[in-house]
């Protein structure tokens, strides 16, 4: 029983970040000073969970204590709750093990996550803003320059995106509801709203999935360098004793050979 109205506990807050001793000592039918022992409880498997007086104050769950997902949908938002659900029924003697299972869905956003070396530092502090709303799921508010003037957006961030050395956002919209790719340089004077939302499945034109034709291509490796192992990964090497293939899976529309120009260490094999 104490398992699950610690687990239970856990969900509360992170729906609702600050919530009265009891509040939550009457949603599960127990006393306020069962409540702050299983405070204590969370506390101490690393949860960071505090009790706060006066007014204002109560059970308050870190605002950088979020889900660890940054693209947590709909469906895989049931599947953590099944995941709760079936720790939940563990018995009071495995409250620490439930601890540490749980904790492996949750992670203090804003410590964690991807990270940019830009040059430019200005992009370094619009980097970091973005990055904390997109975990935390909050709503933001931003200076656009469209190219002539700036306009205001209010939008929610969905994921960082990288292609070469631009940073793009992938956004939706809070008036309209319509998704956008925006540049990350363009913006200005980015707020951090205390409004939180909910992730919409994304559209396909948005989901970055290919789901084109494939093709294979192989290649004969002469030296196996630092910029082929960063670039492709492993499991597409094959290293035997007196060789190394790489066979990689391209799009349709690319063309393999171009790869022969721009890694002069592959030699082509075979194409199919």
């Amino acid at each position: 029983m104490r398992t699950s109205r610690i687990l239970e506990m856990i969900y509360l807050l992170l729906n609702n970040r600050q919530q009265k001793a009891q509040d939550i000592a009457d949603h599960f039918g127990v006393s306020t000073k069962t409540i702050y022992r299983d405070v204590e409880t969370l506390f101490e498997a690393g949860i960071p969970i505090s009790m706060q007086q006066g007014v204002g104050g109560g059970i308050v769950l870190s605002e950088n204590y979020a889900i660890n997902k940054t693209k947590l949908t709909a469906s895989e938002e049931k599947i953590l709750m099944k995941a709760i659900e079936d720790i939940k029924k563990l018995p009071n003697a495995q409250l620490n093990y439930a601890l540490k299972i749980i904790k492996q869905y949750f992670n203090e956003a804003g410590t964690m996550w991807v990270n940019t070396n830009d040059f430019s530092l200005g992009m370094h502090d619009k980097f970091h803003l973005v990055k904390v709303a997109t975990i935390e799921k909050r709503v933001i508010e931003f200076d656009y320059f469209d190219g002539s003037k700036f306009v205001k957006k209010r939008v929610e961030p969905y994921e960082l995106r990288n292609d070469g050395d631009i940073w793009t956002l992938l956004i939706r919209h809070v008036r309209t509801s319509a998704f956008e790719e925006m540049y990350l340089a363009r913006m200005k004077d980015i707020d951090i709203k205390s409004k939180y939302f909910s992730r919409r499945e994304l559209p396909l034109t948005f989901s970055k999935r290919y789901d084109g034709n494939v093709k294979e291509a192989c290649f004969f490796v002469e030296e196996l360098t630092d910029e082929l192992l960063n670039r492709f990964p492993i499991e597409c090497f094959e290293i035997n004793i007196d060789s190394i293939i790489l066979k990689v899976k391209l799009k349709e529309n690319v063309d393999a050979e171009e790869l022969l120009t721009k890694f002069t260490e592959l030699k082509h094999l075979c194409c199919n």
